[in-house]
């Protein structure tokens, strides 16, 4: 009752950082004789400490409901029984100085009619309803005597080559470890052995000693591995697929990922590991959902069928918007429309099986550039200044390739379109409208043949 108490009064720390707890928090109910109690924070990143672990069952403390009337919290009561228990029956004013959220007249009626008037026996209970936090991981059951498919059958092609009946595969770890110790031979200390000296005959026994030892480590590899394939139904791969189908939609690309880790826990821990990634993806799904709905103004979650249907309907609707646009659009400009009917023409003709050449959109010319404010634009005339704008060429390279070019048409008495394009690289339509504008306005001369 005193731990009780004093975690109501807030003077209690988590039991992971030591941080003064603030309601909610969380206490754990599989650790109860420890009373382990947890902040947010902790509990959020799964924190594990002593015997607590992160997949153990927890209730939620908070004390924001009402006891007996809908404005008094049960923390509003405990401060205000705590207060009258310090200051005594009749020192309103100080009794509300320490409640904080009620005046003295507040505090004195609700005390004599809950409390003096009205007595209740027993605080009122409320039902909990039953809620499966967690959900119950898949565990494979653990069998020495793994099923026995008949040779050749898809099942024992998915098997790896592996006899139920002996327990072994066809291919083993290290499989041609044996041939090291196949022609060993121990010879006795009175038989011939080539005459070799005694520290020779030692070395050459304490050498073969050591190739047994060596064959001995890598059977238990393989007795090793074959537990853990066995253990987690690693068997029968197709088994294992069908069981990760679930995780299609949240881990699946972490589940291949996980594999090489499945021997750093049990079956059981592993497939608990799995089942509390795939819970946390699939809460992280519903949050972003639950965003999207209040992001729409949806508040109640019996709103939630309507919104979808609508959802549905505005989809539907935009669809044939779009395709109405389009139209508009192809309509508003005589090119466009025309080559849009010629596509309408073709789709519908393709239908029937005749084949009607496509052709091709006409190409629209660039909007002019506003050159305004550029370095250079003051120096330019007022029809340079349109041929820059109309060539979307910005003054400082407009005076910079007219200069190329009078310098080379004084060089060689006029100049071709040809030599003005080898002059200065950029796009020959802009060349050619370049050089017809020096031309027009007597800068460069133009080749008389």
């Amino acid at each position: 009752m005193e731990d009780i108490e004093e975690e109501m009064t807030g003077d209690v720390q988590c039991s992971g950082c030591s941080s003064v707890l603030i309601e909610p928090y969380i206490r754990c109910f599989q650790c109860s004789e420890n009373n382990v109690l947890i902040c947010l924070h902790c509990f959020a990143n799964g924190v594990e400490f002593d015997s607590h672990e992160s997949n153990h069952s927890y209730n939620i403390i908070r004390n924001d409901f009402s006891l007996f009337e809908n404005k008094w919290t049960a923390m509003e009561e405990i401060n205000l029984l705590k207060a009258i228990e310090e200051h005594g029956y009749g020192n309103w004013k100080e009794i509300s100085d320490q409640v904080k959220s009620k005046s003295g007249s507040e505090c004195e009626r609700h005390y004599n009619k809950h409390y003096i008037d009205n007595p209740v026996e027993s605080l009122p209970e409320f039902t909990e309803p039953e809620i499966s936090v967690h959900p119950a991981p898949i565990v494979y059951k653990l069998c020495e005597d793994p099923p026995r498919p008949a040779e050749g059958s898809s099942l024992f092609n998915d098997m790896g080559g592996y006899f139920a009946a002996r327990g072994d595969f066809t291919i083993e770890y290290d499989n041609y470890c044996e041939l090291d110790i196949s022609q060993m031979d121990f010879l006795d200390d009175n038989d011939d052995d080539d005459g070799f000296c005694e520290e020779d005959k030692k070395m050459m026994l304490d050498l073969r000693y050591a190739a047994v030892e060596i064959y001995h480590t890598c059977l238990k590899e393989r007795d090793r591995r074959k537990k853990i394939i066995r253990d987690y139904g690693l068997i029968n791969m197709s088994k294992v697929f069908v069981a990760n189908k679930r995780y299609d939609r949240t881990i699946r690309s972490l589940v291949d990922g996980l594999r090489c880790f499945c021997t750093l826990f049990t079956p059981m821990e592993y497939d608990l590991y799995l089942e509390a990634l795939h819970y946390e993806r699939e809460l992280k799904q519903e949050i972003m959902k639950l965003k999207e709905y209040r992001k729409n103004g949806i508040t109640k979650l019996r709103n939630i069928r309507l919104f979808k249907v609508l959802n549905k309907k505005r989809e539907q609707m935009q669809a044939k918007r779009h395709l109405l646009s389009d139209l508009l659009t192809y309509v508003q400009d005589e090119d466009n429309c025309k080559s849009w009917l010629q596509r309408q023409a073709f789709i519908e003709t393709m239908s029937k099986g005749v084949i009607v050449p496509l052709p091709t959109a006409p190409r629209k010319a660039p909007a002019p550039l506003d050159i305004t404010g550029y370095p250079g634009y003051d120096k330019l005339s007022q029809d340079d200044k349109e041929i820059c704008a109309t060539i979307r060429l910005v003054p400082e390279a407009f005076m910079e390739f007219k200069k190329v070019l009078i310098k080379e048409c004084q060089k060689l008495g006029c100049l071709k379109l040809a030599q003005a394009r080898s002059l200065i690289k950029i796009d020959v339509n802009k060349t050619r409208k370049l050089y017809d504008h020096l031309i027009s306005d007597g800068t460069i001369n133009k080749d008389p043949l």
